[in-house]
């Protein structure tokens, strides 16, 4: 059975999710840790293994949007930019068409 572009765009909004959640994290940790000049080794680690865990999220959807954008014959900006007005959308930051 074919997949249905809107199926895929749906996918990868909660891909892209899922990296912006990671990042948001990731942020927030480096705000409670301040400047990594002042880090103690242990606080070195807690941002090393919190960059590890963000990373994958991040790879998740750099590699579907590769591999779906080539599928579907399209260009991956064209794929990304879709994905982020459906992003938007579900969150109510534009209005649906």
């Amino acid at each position: 059975m074919e997949t249905d572009l809107s199926d895929v765009v749906d996918e990868l909004v909660e891909l892209k999710a899922a990296a912006d959640e990671a990042h948001a994290d990731l942020m927030r940790l480096q705000g409670e840790l301040g400047e990594a000049a002042g880090w103690t080794e242990e606080q070195h680690v807690t941002w090393r293994d919190a960059w590890e865990d963000a990373r994958e999220p991040w790879w998740l959807l750099d590699t579907a949007l590769e591999e779906y954008a080539e599928t579907a014959g399209l260009e991956r900006d064209a794929l990304e930019a879709m994905v982020e007005a459906r992003a938007q959308e579900a969150a109510g930051d534009v209005p649906a068409d």
